[in-house]
């Protein structure tokens, strides 16, 4: 049975994709079969990046796909498959957190990200996925330590937990995802070991959790 994480988001532009892509790389990177279900149909972010890295010749390899529904893809023979949701609340959103092992949810720092993020994570809590399984992510943060303290905060003060790790909005992190690679193959040492370090905070929650039943 494949280990299922799923990227899900309230709204756009927060980092949905972007953590989806990090994920699938660094279990990638580890020598598993992973592949990508991308549910953001209108747009297939996710798909065509993977066919720019494929195109590209950059290792290792990830599969992706496009689906509209839970039955699709839990029928797959990968180890890892990486949920990238769409940008809404809607009932795939649901569907796929019942089965996830891990609900990611990347927020910006602005009260206008922030809010419905916490919203949405209330929404899947109200029908039965467990707070455990949620984890907020902070992303496109900006250098004011003040902002990011305060929106850990919010988060926090909601009952969630939220990865030590955050993300900055970064140059580097776009010319790497432009062409096809992770945020974790950027051209900046640096950046490449933030991304790190969040990747194995999510390696590592995931791995702390129990198993969801077929």
């Amino acid at each position: 049975m494949s280990v299922v994480i799923a990227c899900l988001s309230q709204k756009g532009g927060v980092g949905k994709s972007t953590l989806a892509r990090l994920i699938a790389w660094t279990y990638a990177s580890a020598e598993w079969q992973v592949k990508i279900c991308d549910f953001n149909t209108k747009q297939l972010t996710s798909v065509d990046w993977v066919a720019q890295r494929m195109a590209a010749g950059h290792k290792p390899e990830i599969a992706a796909e496009p689906y509209s529904s839970v039955k699709g893809f839990r029928k797959e023979q990968f180890d890892l498959l990486v949920v990238d949701g769409r940008p809404d609340s809607d009932n795939s959103s649901l569907e796929i957190a019942r089965v996830a092992d891990l609900c990611v949810l990347p927020t910006g720092l602005a009260i206008d990200d922030l809010k419905p993020q916490v919203m949405f994570a209330n929404e899947l809590r109200s029908k039965g996925i467990p707070r455990e399984r949620i984890l907020l992510v902070l992303n496109k943060i900006t250098e004011s330590a003040i902002a990011v303290t305060e929106a850990r905060g919010y988060l926090r003060s909601a009952g969630y937990a939220v990865a030590e790790t955050d993300l900055a909005a970064k140059t580097g992190y776009q010319m790497a995802q432009n062409a096809g690679r992770a945020i974790a193959e950027t051209n900046f040492t640096s950046l490449n070991e933030r991304a790190d370090e969040l990747a194995a905070e999510i390696v590592n929650r995931v791995n702390e959790l129990p198993r969801i039943a077929a």
